[in-house]
């Protein structure tokens, strides 16, 4: 079928070269599409109008701006760069790009995997809310079981006051951010419907029964992922067109129709008016919040975009796409923000309230935009769309992190494994392995340990993860040899130059991601937690943790490749040996596909005389899909038979130089090992050369 076989437009053909590739978009526009859903960032509707409310409104927006542009623009292009480059999942890609750091690929699918599962709980709750929603209209009730009191008597367990009122302005019924609006009021009608559809447990370890509707909605989720991702990349695009095409109209929907309310431009002009907001621009504060937001809205440090990157042509300009990709961003961040601020600034008109008392910050966010639609006229019609919205932005941000684990297992089996262990089997062990994971946030302690989890991963696990990417590849590779591989893969002159500017930024912007790691853990602190949470004795510890296992695969690979590096031969000095553990592979893997690839045409053209083109297409229509690998082995001892290959292969004619040659030109990163001066042999090549000269 059109979704797993590999088709002719998947690969280069040519009546001497055969170029090979794993699956590929069937077209741009899908990996754009794909790129763009998941720079959504549902994240940015819940935490910036916060942000910018309480950093001097214009002066966070414009650092924003500058993070996006400076900061964010270099990596992203960083990230797409080495994917397209390697053609691999983040894990290959960066053993790829250095055997030492292959641990940083493995810590970012790590990662994902415990974000995916913590989604899950948010996600169902958006999934519970759709389900009374459409209860409430089947069932004929007027207004909704967390926004009214009347009407919903199964949902209350005592005194009962509506989610929209207002509170007076010393009650201590709640802390968010002086929040004038009754919905986290014990007695509001929201936290009394909370209670009955989740039930919670006294303390952290007391886990406490499996919530059979949290279970359910769950399992809903990651059959949906699963259908998402079980037939390959080119049906993932397809996926993704209707998601995202779907996320726009709804929050167009939702800007069309808060832009006409009363009151709507007022808060617009009450933030822009600010006087002298530039001088906000020197506080290193307002800084690291605009950075540390560009970070988690853009989603960099995942091995998201080397994942999409990989499934590119490698002659795609990526270079435009990183610019095209940033745009769409700051276009989709302003729709999210006309939508949130146009719908406050009716809502504080209407009510006499400031903004910064009906506006709060992460996820409670979400119960306070489902509050402000009972201050407009049809409200059921209004909350559905702001779920579906939820629900598709959120998806597609599970597909994509789900498919990045997918595309690691498929480049670790290859393509023998493919026959017995096809992508629709791994696909389906991935979610279920992924709703296992999540069955944790169904007890009546999710809601504890979902709040310790998420706490404690945002402090600095992801930013240290972006320090080992950018300190992998931009020293320790070099980004100037990654400029090299840039020229190799685009055409346009003017778009590498952009690029290879762009990619020394990162050079300088190594060090920022740690520097805002360092600054959290110093304003760490264990009382914010909710009491339950810190009951029991070792949620602290469990906390730390969390954070700290998605790390652990950098330093164990680190060490076992530098292990495995100076154990190797006493023939070499311990410097050499060393230094061969952090070069790439690169090269070496490229002059053993050059051989490779030599031996099959020659073969085919002399069994098959001038019907070349006959013959590759026939031979590649029966090749498994998506599972074509770089050979691995960085430190293993060439075998005999290669030696003997490559000594045979110089003793051959006109003939099969001419071919080597034209093949050998065809390979992505031919002058890249040009540029280098030999930096990509390993340890094997270096002994093997000392032992037979000749070869």
């Amino acid at each position: 079928m059109w979704f797993e076989d590999r088709s002719l437009s998947n690969m280069k053909l040519s009546s001497l070269i055969v170029e090979e590739w794993r699956d590929i978009w069937s077209s741009k526009g899908e990996f754009i599409v794909a790129a763009l859903a998941y720079l959504f960032g549902f994240t940015n509707l819940l935490n910036i109008p916060r942000l910018i409310l309480d950093n001097g409104g214009p002066a966070f927006l414009f650092a924003y701006l500058i993070s996006l542009l400076l900061i964010i623009l270099p990596i992203l292009l960083l990230e797409l760069s080495i994917g397209q480059l390697t053609g691999r999942g983040p894990v290959q890609t960066f053993y790829n790009i250095c055997p030492v750091f292959k641990g940083v690929g493995i810590s970012q699918i790590l990662f994902s995997i415990i974000l995916m599962a913590m989604m899950t709980r948010f996600l169902g709750s958006v999934f519970l809310y759709i389900f009374h929603l459409f209860w409430t209209i089947t069932d004929d009730r007027p207004g909704l079981p967390w926004l009214n009191c009347k009407n919903f008597p199964e949902y209350q367990f005592g005194t009962c006051i509506e989610s929209s009122s207002i509170l007076p302005i010393n009650s201590n019924s709640t802390n968010f951010y002086q929040n004038r609006l009754a919905t986290f009021d014990e007695n509001s009608a929201f936290e009394q419907f909370i209670g009955i559809i989740d039930v919670t447990s006294e303390n952290i370890d007391q886990i406490g029964k499996i919530q059979i509707n949290w279970l359910i909605v769950q399992c809903i989720i990651w059959t949906f992922v699963f259908s998402g991702i079980c037939f390959g990349v080119r049906w993932l695009g397809k996926i993704m067109i209707f998601s995202l095409s779907m996320s726009l109209i709804l929050l167009l929907s939702l800007c069309g129709r808060t832009l006409f309310l009363k009151g709507s431009f007022q808060l617009f002009f009450d933030l822009f008016n600010e006087i002298e907001w530039w001088e906000r621009l020197k506080e290193w504060q307002l800084w690291k919040k605009a950075i540390e937001q560009a970070f988690i809205a853009t989603g960099l440090g995942f091995g998201a975009f080397c994942t999409l990157g990989s499934y590119n042509k490698k002659s795609n300009n990526l270079v435009k796409d990183s610019i095209f990709l940033l745009f769409g961003h700051i276009l989709l961040v302003s729709l999210q923000l006309i939508f949130v601020l146009s719908l406050v600034g009716h809502i504080s008109e209407k009510s006499g309230l400031l903004p910064s008392e009906i506006i709060v910050q992460g996820e409670n966010q979400f119960r306070q935009i489902l509050v402000y639609f009972s201050f407009i006229p049809h409200t059921k019609i209004f909350t559905g769309i702001l779920l579906f919205l939820a629900s598709f932005s959120l998806l597609n941000i599970l597909f994509i992190l789900s498919f990045g684990v997918l595309a690691t297992i498929e480049d670790a089996l290859g393509e023998k494994w493919s026959k017995c262990c096809p992508r629709f089997t791994i696909a389906f062990l991935i979610c279920c392995f992924g709703a296992a994971s999540s069955i944790i946030f169904a007890t009546e302690a999710g809601k504890h340990i979902y709040e310790l989890a998420s706490g404690y991963l945002k402090y600095s696990t992801l930013l240290v993860i972006l320090f080992f990417e950018l300190l992998s590849v931009a020293w320790i590779y070099w980004i100037h040899s990654l400029g090299l591989d840039l020229r190799t893969m685009i055409a346009s002159t003017a778009s590498w130059v952009i690029g290879h500017s762009l990619l020394f930024l990162n050079c300088f912007l190594t060090p920022i991601p740690i520097g805002i790691a360092v600054i959290n853990l110093i304003g760490y602190s264990f009382s914010k937690y909710s009491p339950q949470i810190r009951a029991w004795y070792w949620s602290e510890w469990l906390g730390v943790c969390i954070a700290i296992i998605p790390l652990l695969p950098i330093l164990f690979w680190a060490l076992i490749v530098i292990l495995k590096s100076c154990n190797y031969t006493p023939r070499i000095s311990l410097f050499r040996r060393l230094s061969m553990a952090f070069r790439s592979p690169l090269k070496h893997e490229l002059i053993k596909s050059n051989e490779r690839s030599s031996n099959v045409v020659q073969h085919r053209l002399m069994s098959s005389g001038g019907n070349t083109n006959q013959n590759n297409q026939s031979s590649y229509r029966g090749a498994s899909t998506g599972y074509i690998l770089l050979p691995q082995a960085p430190l293993a001892q060439p075998e005999n038979d290669e030696v003997a290959g490559q000594s045979s292969a110089r003793n051959q004619g006109i003939n099969q130089q001419q071919t080597n040659n034209s093949t050998a030109s065809t390979l992505r990163a031919a002058d890249h090992t040009n540029s280098r001066n030999g930096s990509g042999y390993l340890i094997d090549d270096y002994m093997h050369q000392q032992q037979s000269p000749s070869v």
